[in-house]
């Protein structure tokens, strides 16, 4: 009898440590985001009547506008990544400190909103293409123009250019194609030239 009073003891202690066993608590994985794969950098001439020229990537799409007399507007949209390379085209006229000033606002305006948390600048500079400028990384989660660039020949027009995604952004996840299309507005840059 005393051997069956222990039997259902321990059976009784097997089934009240089974009963109470805790499962581990379930959380929230981290928020994850797709694999963004960017296709090897080729790149083509564009050339016209304009008094310039330059290579763009055979992945963008091309159009521009003259807005005024020697005023042009040139969109380079990328339909793969729902993102736009805008350019504006003035003529100078005795105002190329006042165009450059307008950039340094629309830099600070970024900044001041906090949509970005550092601005890295990089100076262009090409003595034989006549190529002057600074181009701008905007660096933070909420950065809408993650990239910016100006360039000049110092004496008859000036070029302004922002890069803009066409939804809110989020760069941490968008970096691989940040850092693509910087490469393209690079050698876009390297290959300008004046006419």
């Amino acid at each position: 009898m005393k051997k069956i009073i222990i039997l259902v003891i321990i059976l009784q202690a097997i089934l009240v440590v089974a009963c109470i066993h805790k499962e581990q608590p379930t959380s929230a994985k981290p928020k994850g985001y797709f694999r963004i794969e960017t296709p090897k950098p080729e790149y083509q001439k564009w050339d016209s009547l304009l008094p310039f020229s330059f290579e763009y990537s055979k992945y963008a799409q091309f159009s521009f506008e003259e807005k005024e007399p020697k005023i042009y507007w040139m969109d380079l949209q990328y339909p793969q990544y729902n993102v736009s390379l805008k350019m504006s085209i003035f003529p100078l006229k005795d105002n190329l400190r006042k165009l450059i000033v307008n950039e340094e606002k629309m830099l600070m305006f970024h900044v001041e909103s906090r949509k970005a948390d550092d601005i890295l600048y990089s100076d262009i500079s090409d003595t034989k293409e006549k190529v002057y400028g600074q181009m701008y990384e905007l660096v933070g989660k909420g950065a809408a123009t993650p990239l910016k660039f100006w360039i000049t020949d110092s004496t008859r027009y000036f070029v302004s250019a922002s890069l803009y995604f066409n939804f809110p952004p989020n760069n941490d996840s968008l970096q691989p194609v940040i850092n693509y299309l910087k490469t393209d507005v690079l050698h876009l840059i390297e290959t300008w030239k004046w006419k």
